[in-house]
């Protein structure tokens, strides 16, 4: 008989990730010196100092004339003052060098031309007014940026204009990310006839999770995918870290089937860390350390990958550069319905948030974990808490959000029965540039109605047949929605 690893002991998200976390040995990437042009994102490996002034001498910060201070002094409105050009003023426009012996700038607007030769005042100047300084931004050998710094935009501007033309950060982590599963597909293969044999699957998740490695700033490996094979999926674990990758990700395999191989893999190997996570979907995840270095056994069902992968990997990526990943922005909303949910299980639930009146609403969307139709739909996340056995439609919750909430004030809420001609407009209206758009939870015409009345959306789909009249949704609408003003 094969065996299995069953997992009795899960462990929450949160202790999960205090225990796996707590374990790595290798907890940044090496430093790598990249051209400051190139550095945009990266973290700082150390602290950079300017080795330039900027500006590196006195400059005009007007165009005007540079004039000596004190010979401007008692000048006003009714006792204005004669200059000569090229002996008491100079004319520099903005960024000039200022002249040997002059300190300050009168602003063009304020002069009074005589002549080609002579200029009158009627204000004075004080001491290096409307001028940049030598050293007015930055001074040689000051701070720039500390260490385990994200480096933007306009810090690239200040390295260069300090004299750091490059710069040390720490490396960006490699993700190896290994696919497993004799049932898979590369989706290359079938890219022309697009033909599946029966029990064939075509895999994506290593797709995906790349493009989730790449968005938090790692550099995602994808290999060969690989069978239901112990000894392959470790010759293919060892040969990542071989390799010099940072993570490993063996995608499905993760649970306790009898073809489900990753666990013994990575024991083979090294340890085991945590073996079961109670999340919903992402149960299966496994935790492991070779060598130091972190393996991460990734659910197989789409969703529950993505989850494990926010939850666990994304963390990871950003300690190996010394940085914290963003929390996500968080709204509270109120749920279309009872929702009940498993105790002893956090339960990571995706739902359409649209606003409808003064409230955010939440549609509870599928719970499939295979279906990853059900986060390109979804605004949100409401993580319903392992202690819980459900949330009320009565009461307000926290909903981490997937869009911009901007977003969510130009989002017409629609709940029923799937109509095609909803997801049609909403492209037209897509099409035509507007920022409308349209969330749709398909709940049935009865649901979509009710829906209604209690004021939970913006349209309903309804295909509701009245067998003794022949008519559609009429009857129904009377029924359900007497009194309310509704179009149809």
């Amino acid at each position: 008989m094969e065996r299995r690893k069953v997992y009795l002991a899960m462990k929450s998200v949160g202790e999960a990730r205090e225990l796996f976390f707590s374990k790595l040995t290798h907890r940044r990437t090496k430093p790598q010196e990249v051209d400051t042009n190139e550095a945009l994102g990266r973290v700082t490996a150390e602290p950079v100092f300017a080795t330039l002034s900027s500006p590196t001498y006195h400059s005009a910060a007007m165009d005007g004339v540079a004039v000596r201070s004190e010979l401007t002094y008692g000048t006003s409105e009714r006792k204005p003052k004669i200059l000569m050009v090229g002996k008491d003023a100079v004319l520099v426009n903005t960024g000039q060098p200022l002249p040997e012996g002059f300190d300050s700038v009168i602003m063009v607007e304020k002069l009074h031309q005589i002549d080609d030769e002579h200029i009158e005042i009627r204000s004075p100047v004080y001491p290096w007014q409307n001028v940049r300084k030598v050293g007015e931004d930055i001074i040689a050998t000051q701070l720039l940026l500390p260490q385990n710094h994200r480096i933007r935009a306009i810090d690239i501007g200040a390295l260069i204009s300090g004299g750091v033309f490059s710069v040390k950060v720490w490396s960006l982590p490699k993700v190896a990310i290994i696919p497993s599963g004799s049932e898979l597909v590369d989706y290359r293969k079938v890219r022309d006839d697009k033909t599946l044999e029966p029990g064939k699957i075509l895999e994506s998740n290593s797709s995906v999770l790349a493009a989730m490695v790449r968005e938090n700033g790692g550099e995602p490996v994808i290999y060969e995918l690989v069978p239901d094979d112990q000894s392959l999926i470790r010759a293919a674990i060892k040969g990542a870290l071989d390799s010099g990758a940072d993570i490993v990700i063996i995608n499905a395999g993760s649970s306790a089937g009898s073809k489900d191989y990753t666990v013994h893999a990575i024991e083979d190997l090294g340890e085991v860390v945590v073996h079961g996570v109670a999340m919903m979907p992402g149960k299966p995840t496994i935790l492991g350390l070779i060598k130091g270095k972190p393996v991460i056994g990734n659910p197989g069902y789409s969703v529950s990958s993505v989850l494990s992968f926010d939850q666990f990997v994304k963390p990871l990526l950003y300690i190996l550069q010394g940085a914290e990943a963003a929390e996500p922005h968080k709204i509270r909303v109120r749920p279309t319905r009872d929702i009940p949910s498993k105790l002893g299980i956090e339960e990571f639930l995706r739902v359409s948030i649209g606003k409808v009146g003064d409230r955010y609403v939440a549609t509870p969307l599928a719970r499939a974990a295979g279906s990853i139709t059900t986060l390109t739909r979804a605004e949100g996340i409401i993580r319903i808490p392992e202690l819980s056995e459900g949330i009320s439609q009565s009461e307000e919750v926290e909903a981490e959000l997937l869009v911009d909430e901007k977003d969510l004030l130009n989002t017409v809420v629609f709940i029923g029965s799937h109509d095609m001609t909803i997801d049609l407009i909403a492209d037209e209206i897509r099409k035509e540039g507007n920022a409308i758009r349209i969330s749709s939870s398909n709940v049935g015409s009865l649901g979509g109605l009710i829906a209604l009345r209690k004021r939970t959306c913006h349209i309903s789909g309804s295909h509701l047949l009245d067998p003794d009249s022949g008519q559609y949704n009429l009857s129904y609408i009377q029924r359900y929605l007497k009194g309310l003003p509704v179009a149809v």
